[in-house]
């Protein structure tokens, strides 16, 4: 299983794009990707579709790249946070960023339910950002650890 540091940084920046690349390269768990700048310039220009802030704090930036079987998550947090854009006042704490491939969607989708299942809790976001720890923290950092994204709530 990966060390906690190669999924998970804290970020310094206090502009988003700034905040996502210092993720992807922070992260040890992109540098499994055939092409860290292209996937970097993907998000990119995902985000400048559309931003990726969620509200409550959190943002899910993700970018497709071939060459890659399963998907690969990393967590930004910003102590300060980021404002992501005007549709979500609150600043943005949590920073996920997510590599998918084009030909595995399903995957891809199965990654941000589960992700959108753990951080869609109020208080497992508190709990997250306040650094708990317990056993439902532990439990979301081993799925991220692990890349193996399960709900936070199995059913």
């Amino acid at each position: 299983m990966r060390d906690l540091s190669s999924v998970l940084c804290i970020v310094s920046s206090d502009e988003k794009y700034r905040a996502i690349d210092e993720i992807i390269s922070s992260c040890s768990v992109f540098d499994e990707l055939p092409d860290k700048e292209r996937f970097r310039e993907a998000v990119h220009r995902r985000e400048r579709i559309q931003s990726t802030g969620i509200g409550h704090g959190v943002a899910i930036a993700h970018g497709k790249v071939p060459g890659i079987d399963h998907p690969i998550a990393a967590l930004g947090f910003s102590r300060d946070g980021i404002i992501f854009d005007d549709r979500y006042p609150d600043p943005v704490k949590l920073i996920f960023v997510i590599a998918s491939s084009p030909s595995h969607e399903s995957d891809y989708l199965k990654a941000v339910a589960s992700i959108l299942s753990w951080v869609h809790d109020p208080d497992f976001r508190k709990m997250l950002v306040e650094c708990a720890d317990n056993e439902t923290t532990e439990r979301f950092l081993t799925m991220m650890r692990s890349q193996e994204f399960v709900p936070q709530n199995p059913e």
